[in-house]
């Protein structure tokens, strides 16, 4: 059975944004046209609800990095006015990481792993983009012509074509972004010990110790990985300052590359925090 919070909890009480609060309204809410059952609410919110509560019990300051370093993100994107070929890219990203953190909060482990995923191949191909902005592979993708180009393509073509200065170690076979878009693709595509049920070990959603510290470590991971990757489309690109976290923890995965390409592109070594 479950169990309302206590109306002293924030978290016991849903908000809904006034009609004014949209950039496009006629000031008015509709009344409710065909409201949901309760009985369809509870079956669908019941799981997911609790995760929530038990998620933010216990991860407060994860998950407020997680938020923190989404809306850095947003400041990165760049100028909506001018915006540059990896605009729509990073752009869309910004959703991914979004979407990210809701699931995990909700218990969608595989989910959140999913969209960043998204996110990293999305920068990847925007950073493609940018660098070779003619190429007929990538101008076929951009007008929705192709299936066949992504992250992979893009990453042994750059293999093929950077110069070692770039940090182009960084797109070999066995480094670090292809090992982590590989570990990412995993969950993407469901595989067998990569799907819901392996990371609830449950049906679920349930909360899951190891399926939060997984997810929540790959999210610091990717967004590493997308500032390397948007430094290498924007050379003269300073990174939100709070975001310089996700290179100056020495626990974070991936430390040692991490840094190592973070120096190659930046020109300087971030300042290990512990």
């Amino acid at each position: 059975m479950t169990k309302k919070l206590p109306l002293n909890d924030f978290r016991a009480v849903r908000s809904k944004l006034e009609p004014d609060d949209f950039a496009i309204t006629d000031g008015v809410d509709d009344p409710p046209s065909d409201l949901i059952d309760p009985d369809v609410w509870d079956g669908i919110m019941h799981l997911p609800e609790d995760v929530s509560i038990r998620v933010s019990d216990h991860n407060g300051v994860r998950i407020r990095l997680m938020h923190e370093l989404w809306g850095d993100w947003l400041e990165a994107i760049g100028d909506p006015e001018n915006p540059d070929e990896i605009f729509n890219c990073l752009l869309e990203a910004a959703d991914c990481f979004q979407a990210a953190t809701f699931n995990f909060l909700h218990g969608y482990y595989r989910t959140a792993l999913a969209e960043l995923r998204t996110a990293l191949e999305l920068v990847m191909i925007g950073t493609y983009g940018t660098l070779y902005p003619n190429d007929k592979d990538y101008l076929e993708w951009k007008d929705g012509k192709t299936e066949m180009f992504g992250f992979t393509r893009c990453r042994k073509r750059l293999v093929g074509n950077l110069k070692k200065e770039k940090a182009k170690w960084m797109f070999e076979d066995g480094e670090v972004l292809a090992l982590t878009f590989q570990k990412l693709s995993s969950y993407a595509h469901a595989r067998p010990d990569a799907d819901h049920a392996a990371l609830w070990e449950s049906n679920g959603p349930v909360y899951n110790h190891a399926a939060i510290m997984l997810t929540f470590f790959a999210s610091l991971s990717v967004h590493a990985l997308c500032y390397l990757l948007i430094r290498l489309a924007r050379p003269d690109f300073v990174m939100p300052e709070r975001s310089d976290i996700l290179f100056e923890l020495d626990w974070m995965s991936d430390y040692v590359p991490l840094v190592q390409a973070y120096t190659d592109l930046y020109g300087n070594s971030p300042k290990p925090r512990k």
